[in-house]
């Protein structure tokens, strides 16, 4: 999946370019095929309207970030994974991982297992 909001007069959600998922990665883990990786990409281009950043923030603090993941095909989410990430304190930003399952899965919130916490972000190749 990918999704930019790009071209002439096209805004991010809310202005906040940390809110455009623009690309998401789902593979199987080479090392464990029972299981799968995630990754999802924000924050577009600079050179879209408004031009440069809307935050120094990589991830938005008050956003919920979410994967959900249908199992049995009938369009609603039975397993969300959600992300909540910390202020982006002296170039650092970490995140908080809870995975939900049933009926909590096809809602949102803060609820479920924590899975990580504390999980530094990655802001380039070399980190990571």
């Amino acid at each position: 999946m990918s999704h930019h909001y790009s071209g002439p007069n096209i805004g991010f959600p809310h202005g906040d370019a940390r809110l455009d998922l623009t690309d998401l990665f789902a593979f199987p883990n080479p090392g464990n095929v029972g299981k799968s990786i995630l990754i999802m990409n924000v924050h577009p281009s600079s050179s879209l309207r408004p031009p440069g950043q809307t935050s120094l923030e990589p991830f938005a603090t008050d956003a919920l970030y979410e994967f959900k993941i249908d199992t049995n095909g009938d369009a609603v989410a039975d397993i969300a994974y959600r992300v909540r990430f910390s202020r982006f304190t002296s170039g650092v930003q970490t995140a908080v991982l809870r995975r939900v399952e049933g009926a909590q899965a096809a809602g949102t919130g803060d609820g479920g297992q924590t899975i990580v916490e504390e999980a530094p972000v990655s802001l380039d190749r070399e980190h990571g």
